[in-house]
């Protein structure tokens, strides 16, 4: 074999594991509901899943206080769903688009009036 076909089977032998990752992309997986952290310059949102539980736990930045909840209330479309937690008179609102999954809009209510409405960024 000459030294110019080793050369050039050994540059393609380097890039076909490139050229497959390209044209060969994993397809996206659909995400049912957003996991993850999520924040603002006031607020950190944990949303997760344990023991068949969907999680919501909330925590103003700098305080080591926080709120954690279960027993999520579905509600929404596929385009924009909405989840909401109940703490006594307090209503926790989480609405997040899967078109958009790096957001969510949290919203907070007491007895039906809105006290707080952020759009958070995963983190």
């Amino acid at each position: 074999m000459r030294l110019d076909t080793l050369a050039l089977a050994g540059m393609l032998g380097l890039a076909v594991p490139g050229i497959v990752e390209v044209v060969a992309q994993r397809p996206a997986i659909a995400q049912a509901r957003p996991l993850g952290s999520f924040r603002d310059s006031q607020w950190d949102v944990s949303l997760f899943m344990d023991r068949g539980q969907y999680y919501y736990r909330g925590q103003a930045r700098g305080s080591r206080d926080y709120l954690q909840l279960r027993d999520v209330e579905f509600a929404g479309t596929n385009d924009r769903r909405v989840y909401r937690w109940y703490n006594a008179n307090y209503t926790y609102q989480v609405v997040w688009r899967p078109t958009d999954p790096n957001f969510i809009r949290l919203q907070v209510f007491e007895n039906n009036v809105e006290l707080l409405n952020r759009l958070l960024e995963r983190y």
